[in-house]
C-alpha cells in the first residue's frame, strides 16, 4: 500500500532543518583574481565580510547531533564593488589592466549540495562534492602586449562562462557547536574559477575565493504529520495535528493535479482504502 504521507516512528532519530543567519563581524571572503600571460602572470586581492543565509539538516535535531548536511548556501559580499589593478613588466610597459567584480555571492542549490557528513565528538565535519555557482558581474579593461579590450562578464549568464569552465565541485570544512538549545555553525570554503574570453584572447583569469562564515541557527517548522491508520470497513483514516492546513490527494507523488479534500468533520478524513476498483491515492498537508 503506498501513501504519500510523512508518519514519525517512536525511537528513531528525526531529521531537523535549521536556518542559519551569517554573523557579518565574524564571516569574510578573500578573493584573489590573477591574470597569466603565459610568459608572465600577476595577482591582486581584496576582501569583503559576508552576509547571508544557510539551510542545514540536523539528524536529530537536537544534541548530540550525528550528521550535518549543509543544503542551502547564500553567502553575499557586502562591498558592492571589489577592485583589482594589474601592471606587467618594468614600469607596465608591457601593459596594464583593471578588473572590477560588482555584487558577488557565492551559492548552493539543495540539488548541488554534498552528501551528509559525520561529526566527531568535536562537532568537526567535512561534506563533499558541493557544487557552488558563483554570482557577479565582471568590468574589464585590459591593454596588455598591444592587445587592447573592454567589456564585461556576467558569472549569473552561462552564455558568458564556457560549459569546459563549469565550477568543479568542493569541499566544506567545519564545525556544529551549541550555545544552550540553539547551533552555532563555522565553515571554511576554498572555491576557485577560470574564464577565458575570445575578449582578451591569451589571457587566463583565475578568481579564487577563500572564505570563513561564522553563523547562528534558528529552527524552520518542519512539514505537519500526516498520520493514516484503518478504522475497519474497508476505510482509513487521516488525522493530523490542528493547524490551517489545506489536505490534498494526487494519482502521482509529484502532485501534478492535485485535488483538495473539504473537510466536514474538523480535523479527521474518512477514505475508501486502495483495492481492484478504488486505486491508489497519495496524500499531503500544505499552508494556504
Amino acid at each position: 500500500m503506498s501513501f504519500g504521507v510523512l508518519v514519525a516512528e517512536l525511537g528513531q532519530a528525526q531529521a531537523g532543518s535549521w536556518l542559519f543567519t551569517a554573523n557579518e563581524k565574524k564571516s569574510k571572503i578573500d578573493l584573489k583574481v590573477t591574470l597569466d600571460l603565459g610568459i608572465t602572470k600577476q595577482s591582486d586581492s581584496d576582501s569583503t565580510r559576508v552576509e547571508g543565509t544557510m539551510i542545514a539538516e540536523l539528524t536529530p535535531s537536537a544534541p548530540p547531533v550525528e550528521t550535518i548536511r549543509i543544503t542551502s548556501v547564500n553567502a553575499q559580499s557586502t562591498k558592492s564593488k571589489l577592485q583589482f589593478k594589474y601592471s606587467f613588466g618594468p614600469f607596465g610597459l608591457l601593459g596594464k589592466a583593471k578588473f572590477s567584480l560588482s555584487d558577488l555571492s557565492i551559492r548552493i542549490d539543495p540539488e548541488d549540495a554534498g552528501e551528509e557528513a559525520q561529526l566527531d565528538d568535536e562537532g568537526n565535519f567535512t561534506q563533499e562534492g558541493n557544487k557552488p555557482t558563483l554570482v557577479g558581474l565582471v568590468l574589464y579593461d585590459v591593454n596588455v602586449a598591444g592587445q587592447k579590450s573592454k567589456g564585461e562578464i556576467d558569472f549569473s549568464n552561462p552564455e558568458d562562462i564556457p560549459e569546459d569552465q563549469e565550477q568543479e565541485p568542493f569541499d566544506i570544512v567545519g564545525q556544529l557547536k551549541w550555545e544552550g538549545d540553539l547551533p552555532v555553525l563555522k565553515f571554511d570554503f576554498d572555491i576557485e574559477q577560470e574564464v577565458e574570453s575570445d575578449e582578451f584572447e591569451g589571457i587566463t583569469v583565475l578568481v579564487s575565493a577563500n572564505g570563513s562564515v561564522f553563523a547562528y541557527g534558528e529552527r524552520l517548522a518542519g512539514p505537519p504529520l500526516l498520520a493514516i491508520a484503518p478504522t475497519g470497513d474497508s476505510q482509513l483514516r487521516l488525522a493530523w495535528e490542528a493547524g490551517d492546513y489545506i489536505l490534498e490527494a494526487a494519482a502521482e507523488p509529484t502532485f501534478a493535479e492535485p485535488e483538495t479534500i473539504v473537510l466536514t468533520d474538523g480535523q479527521a478524513e474518512h477514505i475508501i482504502k486502495p483495492g481492484g476498483d478504488h486505486p491508489h491515492r497519495f496524500f499531503r498537508l500544505r499552508t494556504p
